[in-house]
């Protein structure tokens, strides 16, 4: 199973910057490109908060749940 955060697609459709955005939430840049990279290590719920506010979306927007694949095995 693979979770995958759809930040950068959202952000992207809504026309607002990464600048923008670590603004709106009060975060730094460097923060918020990691989440956009599914590198972060997890995101606190506050975050998911204020992310859904600026973009107006559900959380669960802000996910892409992938299954294994399990015929490969």
């Amino acid at each position: 199973m693979t979770v995958l955060i759809r930040l950068k697609e959202l952000r992207r459709s809504r026309d607002i910057s990464q600048n923008e955005l670590a603004r709106a939430i009060n975060m730094s840049v460097t923060n918020l490109r990691k989440i956009e990279g599914n590198v972060a290590k997890g995101i606190p719920l506050n975050t998911m908060d204020a992310l859904c506010k600026v973009l107006k979306c559900h959380p669960g927007e802000l996910f892409e749940y992938i299954p294994d694949d399990d015929s490969a095995a």
